[in-house]
């Protein structure tokens, strides 16, 4: 190797170990949760929880029927959408 190709090697490593190291990543904590209430509220001593079973259920149901609405919903739209058209169509070329 050539005293060049040598010097300009050297240089390398050295920028290498000079070069700035990235900052540390450190895990940030999550929020503290409110702790769980083991007193039972008015709500819940009078049915037993039924109330808030009945609105938890509620709450999933809906999450569902939403879901699957948006998955249906344009699909069937597409199809009534192009069913119509292909009448109207037949119905202009009589």
């Amino acid at each position: 190797m050539s005293a060049e190709v040598e010097e300009e090697i050297l240089l390398d490593d050295d920028l290498a170990e000079e070069a700035p190291q990235p900052p540390q990543l450190r895990a940030v904590p999550s929020p503290a949760k409110p702790p769980l209430s083991v007193v039972p509220s008015a709500k819940e001593s009078r049915d037993g929880g039924e109330a808030l079973l009945r609105e938890a259920l509620s709450k999933a149901s809906r999450e569902v029927i939403e879901k699957i609405a948006w998955e249906v919903v344009p699909e069937l739209a597409e199809t009534i959408i192009r069913e119509e058209l292909d009448r109207l169509m037949k119905e202009r070329g009589e």
